[in-house]
């Protein structure tokens, strides 16, 4: 048997060795260069791109042209205020004709919210630009941005980190899900919608397998992305003259003309719902309604269990509960408080709590669509019942001020003695005759002669009969 030197051996394990790390090396697996990648082909199948940037206007046939642009930025955590504000944003910029750019700055968000944002860009008339800015947009974020018609970065902003997790709010655990029920959706989805739009499918499917990360030169360098850009005004020139095919049917060509791109802000309903739904805020709220009813309850002080019931709306909103049930539950609850405490004595608690539960309701009404208006007056109409509302908590806030102001008077008890009046008869020494005192006739009786027209002051009060005295310096 032949046996090789030493040297040799140890060469060609080396070779070996470099030839499988280069293999799987981070470099190959991660970009996805490669067509035919065998992880995106098992996932996604031979995805041909569809949608998304198809072309130059100059030599890709188009049938619209969009020259203004609004955007909307999502920051903290993806809710279902963000998919409600997403919609309410795609509604107003198709009304107006205009493209709207999503600008993304979040660590992610409910997995749930995200899928729905997905489908209503889908859905969109017209084109969805998702821009991330700031820090980055990982997990949820990543999910909205590469299925949006066109994707962009700011240098120095990451993305990835797909891989679904459960939170033990409890124990404050996160744990990775695993479970194919739950991850071969996601992917399907990212299939369906990213490599679609010439995505790489190999990088969408490592986002959510291997919880890849990119930067913004890796995402464009490996497709992940169609430009890279420093902000929107950059970001708007390099996609001057671009075709892009919506998943709806039509192409539209992008052209800019260096106008300002205004904002969409959300609506009162959605910033509250936001802010209810921080994880932290909401689990507050719960505790401590819960707790306040329990001790209310137990301690018969049943006028502090509406404050626990509040907190415990409001903590629903917070976690997932239907926003609208949780708005009318507050406006009947508090209509009925107010009304309690106008009929009540509930030492301000039931009239309080109850004006504090009508504003939010107002607030927590729906504003969607459905209305055969544009959406200027919509706006109006919108802000006009905001105003009734906060003028209606406004009276009602007042009389109950009134009302406590006067269950807190001390009693006054009316008395007759040291009103004045005037005498319409002649009054003998120990007679009778008649007086009027506070526009009233009364039978009076004095120890002094009174005349006619004499002004009188009452001293006593016997029965129905004054008696009065002549005030000196009065005259007849």
């Amino acid at each position: 048997m032949f046996t090789p030197p030493k040297k040799a051996l140890v060469l060609t394990l080396f070779f070996l060795i470099a030839t499988v790390l280069a293999t799987v090396s981070p470099s190959a697996a991660q970009n996805g260069t490669t067509p035919n990648e065998p992880l995106g082909m098992k996932y996604c199948g031979n995805v041909e791109k569809k949608y998304g940037i198809i072309g130059d206007a100059s030599n890709t046939p188009y049938e619209v042209v969009v020259r203004k642009f609004y955007y909307i930025k999502i920051t903290g955590v993806i809710d279902q205020s963000t998919e409600e504000y997403v919609d309410y944003a795609i509604t107003a910029a198709e009304t107006e004709g205009a493209g709207l750019i999503i600008l993304l700055n979040t660590p992610g968000g409910y997995l749930e919210s995200a899928t729905n944002i997905v489908v209503r860009i889908n859905r969109a008339k017209i084109p969805v630009i998702a821009f991330v800015f700031g820090k980055w947009a990982e997990s949820a974020g990543t999910l909205i941005l590469v299925t949006s018609h066109v994707a962009a970065m700011q240098p120095g902003t990451i993305i990835g980190s797909m891989q679904p997790v459960l939170y033990d709010p409890q124990s404050g655990v996160y744990k990775p899900v695993n479970e194919s029920k739950i991850i071969n959706p996601i992917i399907k989805i990212l299939c369906e919608h990213g490599a679609t739009k010439g995505r790489n499918a190999t990088a969408l499917v490592r986002f959510v397998l291997k919880n890849d990360n990119y930067g913004a030169t890796e995402a464009f360098k490996y497709g992940v992305i169609d430009v890279i850009a420093n902000n929107t005004e950059d970001l708007l020139y390099k996609l001057e003259g671009k075709v892009v095919a919506l998943p709806s049917g039509s192409s539209v060509a992008l052209e800019y003309d260096g106008s300002p791109i205004e904002e969409i802000p959300p609506t009162p309903r959605i910033a509250l719902v936001h802010a209810l739904s921080d994880p932290i805020l909401s689990g507050i709220l719960l505790s401590l309604g819960t707790l306040i009813l329990i001790f209310s309850i137990i301690s018969g002080h049943l006028a502090y269990a509406t404050i626990g019931a509040l907190l415990l709306l409001l903590g629903l909103a917070g976690t997932g509960y239907s926003v609208n049930m949780v708005s009318l539950l507050l406006i009947a609850l508090g209509a009925l408080l107010v009304a309690i405490e106008l009929h009540t004595p509930g030492f301000g608690i039931f009239g309080g709590v109850g004006i504090v539960m009508l504003v939010f309701g107002i607030v927590l009404l729906p504003t969607g669509g459905g209305f055969a208006i544009a959406s200027s007056y919509a706006n109006t109409i919108l802000y006009a019942l905001y105003a009734i509302g906060a003028a209606g908590g406004a009276l009602t806030a007042l009389m109950v001020y009134k009302l406590i102001q006067v269950r807190k008077r001390k009693p006054i008890v009316w008395s007759i003695v040291g009103a004045e009046g005037r005498a319409i008869d002649d009054i003998p020494p120990n007679g009778e005759g008649f007086v009027i005192v506070q526009g009233e006739y009364w039978k009076a009786t004095s120890d002094e002669e009174i005349r006619k027209g004499d002004r009188v002051i009452v001293v006593e009060k016997r029965g129905p009969i004054l008696v009065v005295k002549r005030v000196k310096s009065g005259g007849g």
